[in-house]
């Protein structure tokens, strides 16, 4: 069944082929007579074209991606004289071209054109641009702030940072009571929006109790 279509092409050409060749013999019989080598170029011409792939990539060349997709299902439907009259309709092609193409078709099928996909035009984007396009940062809704407390006499003094914790200040206290005051200021300070000065003064407050 697979060969059943390129075989009604074939002889679709053929019959084709042998109607254009009878007419223009009966033309050339009713002119002057023609003899030798014009004569032979005359029947070489009435030969049918052989079908190769090539013929097939070239008929496929011509045609849209639209009319590529109906020539090939008229041609599965075995609709063999509608697939001419469509490739006639597509490429402008004449009779005997257009049955030798969708033949060539049949027999070596060929995949469907892309469409050419548009280059963009639009303008580049500039940094500035991208920038303006991105969405900015969200502020955290009601964020924790740790509130250090150290107290020495009447005096009280208090740090609230979100980057503070129970633990780090542990860290903080540790240092100050063994003495190294400069190293839990450092500390408070990586932790904290603090200045030197108030830092020093806060860890030095801190005793045993704290």
């Amino acid at each position: 069944m697979e060969y059943l279509v390129p075989l009604l092409i074939v002889v679709l050409v053929v019959i084709v082929v042998g109607v254009v060749a009878r007419f223009m013999g009966r033309k050339t019989r009713a002119g002057q007579g023609v003899t030798g080598p014009q004569a032979a170029d005359g029947n070489a011409s009435r030969r049918g074209r052989e079908i190769t792939r090539e013929m097939a990539q070239e008929a496929s060349a011509k045609l849209t991606p639209e009319a590529h997709r109906s020539i090939y299902s008229l041609i599965a439907r075995q609709q063999v004289l509608n697939a001419v009259k469509e490739y006639r309709k597509a490429t402008n092609s004449g009779l005997g071209e257009s049955a030798a193409a969708v033949a060539s078709l049949a027999q070596f099928p060929q995949p469907s054109p892309e469409p050419a996909v548009p280059i963009p035009t639009e303008t580049p984007l500039t940094v500035a641009d991208i920038i303006g396009a991105a969405p900015a940062a969200a502020p955290v809704p009601n964020a924790y702030r740790y509130r250090a407390i150290v107290s020495r006499g009447d005096e009280v003094r208090e740090v609230a940072s979100t980057r503070l914790n129970e633990e780090i200040f542990g860290h903080i206290r540790s240092l100050a009571r063994t003495g190294d005051y400069d190293g839990a200021a450092r500390l408070l300070r990586e932790h904290a929006d603090i200045g030197e000065t108030d830092a020093k003064e806060f860890v030095s407050m801190i005793g045993p109790e704290d």
